[in-house]
């Protein structure tokens, strides 16, 4: 089988560059031949693995140039936001679609206003990039609830399959000697946070809560694992987490590591897994705590609860006074402490990789088992896909799919955004400095009213060339079966005719 795998980039310490290396490395046990598409050059992945990647254009997958992803039997389009790549899936019209859903930041808690206007498309595209698909898989109940509660689409149609952990790398172990002379950990209680530094994970609140710890355990101190600069949103949060570990006197207690290339051994470092994130779709550093035999802390918010069941302690959303109980009691009791660790080494088994892909396995084969045999024929419609575009393309009415490549056009011009225009000048020696002086002079009406303008433009845009779509995708259905009805009636007509003969 030919498998095409999507996103907007394939990272390593990325919980969907994670998921997507384990769908990789699936489909290359089983001999499949898999390629995954990307916007951006894929970052820190295995050579096996990495060599099967390619960064593209949306426009030269559509234009059919690529022989793999023209002639692919399941197409993959992950979503942790919106990407260019996500387009094409709107072009498909051969093969099964997986529409894989990992949850997008909600703009009112990423806490800045880089990449909120993406963020604001990450959450309105998700109903109209999931109807063109076969199957869709969200990674945890939560995600499943959201798509049907928020969305409107059919529950029964929706697949849960968990996040998996490689549990042969995150496994009990002890403390490393150069780490902890690293971070001037030797006789701390370590608190520990694993992930991006972004607005809705609340680190802020992780500050607050271990100035209140210290007044119980004075040698608490907070380990903050994860991006701490890859955007200006994270930068942000960042400096407002050091300025209020600086008015609450806790700055040389709290210590930013960014990325780290060996994570499992600072697992090993911590006494006490905490986050306070207000939004996740999952959480996979709750499963990788666990695995390490840490006992985790989290706040009773989406995805934490189902994660966890009683493996872990959860506190109110938002609650510093909740949160700092909980790290207490269970730095204070030894029963609790354990009791906690034994249950989170088992409820990690659940998310095994072996776990996962039994469960990715059952999926795929059921959002294949109707594709014929190679050599695939010409497209054929789907019953299932009333509102998809590739139902317009398989009815035979010229009139009808004479339509399509203006719909294409229309897509192609939806987005009316000079992005990568820069203010220049040509002017000799003095240039750069009438650039800056124009962007000085215009920033105060750009980013505030320009910029969102043409963006919500963008965004209705988008909307009306969808509306079109599905308005043509209906139409499409309703002459097939109005075709249908016309071909059972002149049966019928010539039957009766030789029955009077």
């Amino acid at each position: 089988m030919r498998v095409s795998i999507l996103n907007g980039n394939w990272v390593y310490q990325d919980a969907t560059g994670q998921c997507i290396l384990h769908q990789v490395q699936f489909f290359q046990r089983r001999g499949d031949e898999v390629r995954v598409y990307v916007t951006h050059t894929p970052e820190g992945i295995p050579a096996t693995q990495a060599r099967l990647a390619q960064a593209v254009v949306p426009e030269v997958l559509a234009s059919g140039a690529d022989r793999h992803f023209a002639t692919t039997d399941l197409y993959v389009y992950h979503y942790p936001g919106i990407y260019p790549l996500l387009e094409t899936l709107k072009t498909i019209e051969r093969g099964a679609v997986i529409f894989y859903y990992h949850n997008v930041t909600p703009p009112a808690l990423w806490g800045s206003k880089f990449a909120e206007i993406d963020l604001k498309l990450g959450v309105e595209g998700v109903g109209g990039f999931a109807a063109y698909a076969d199957t869709i898989v969200a990674d945890s109940d939560f995600n499943a609830q959201q798509l049907a509660s928020d969305y409107g689409l059919d529950s029964a149609a929706i697949r849960v399959l968990p996040l998996a952990v490689d549990l042969s790398r995150f496994s009990p172990g002890v403390k490393d000697s150069i780490l902890l002379r690293r971070y001037g950990l030797s006789g701390k209680r370590v608190l520990l946070y694993v992930g991006r530094m972004a607005g809705n994970k609340r680190v802020d609140l992780l500050v607050e809560s271990l100035a209140q710890v210290q007044a119980h355990i004075p040698n608490a101190v907070l380990l903050l694992v994860g991006d701490d600069r890859s955007n200006p949103a994270i930068v942000e949060q960042v400096a407002h987490a050091r300025q209020r570990a600086a008015a609450l006197n806790v700055a040389e207690s709290v210590i930013f590591t960014g990325r780290v290339d060996d994570l499992p051994a600072h697992y090993h470092l911590a006494d006490v897994y905490v986050t306070a994130s207000l939004h996740e779709g999952f959480g996979v550093p709750l499963i990788e705590a666990m695995a390490s035999g840490i006992p985790v802390i989290a706040s009773d918010a989406t995805a934490h609860p189902w994660v966890l069941k009683d493996a872990g302690l959860l506190f109110p959303p938002a609650d510093v006074g909740a949160m700092t109980m909980r790290i207490v009691q269970v730095l204070s009791d030894d029963v609790l402490y354990g009791d906690l660790v034994g249950k989170g080494l088992f409820r990690a088994q659940d998310f095994s990789v072996e776990t996962y892909e039994a469960g990715w396995s059952k999926i795929v084969s059921e959002a294949t088992a109707w594709l014929p045999q190679r050599p695939y024929p010409l497209p054929k419609p789907k019953a299932t896909l009333s509102l998809s575009q590739r139902a317009v393309g398989a009815i035979a009415d010229e009139s009808l799919t004479a339509e399509i490549p203006s719909l294409k056009t229309l897509t192609s011009l939806a987005d009316i955004m000079h992005r990568d225009y820069r203010v220049h000048s040509g002017i000799p020696i003095i240039g750069p400095l009438i650039s800056w002086i124009r962007v000085n002079l215009t920033s105060h009406l750009r980013e505030p009213y320009v910029d969102p303008t043409f963006e919500r433009q963008v965004l209705f845009n988008r909307t009306a060339v969808h509306t079109l779509e599905r308005l043509f995708a209906r139409i499409a259905v309703l002459e097939s079966q109005l075709a249908k009805a016309q071909e059972d009636q002149d049966s019928q007509l010539v039957a009766g005719e030789s029955e009077n003969r």
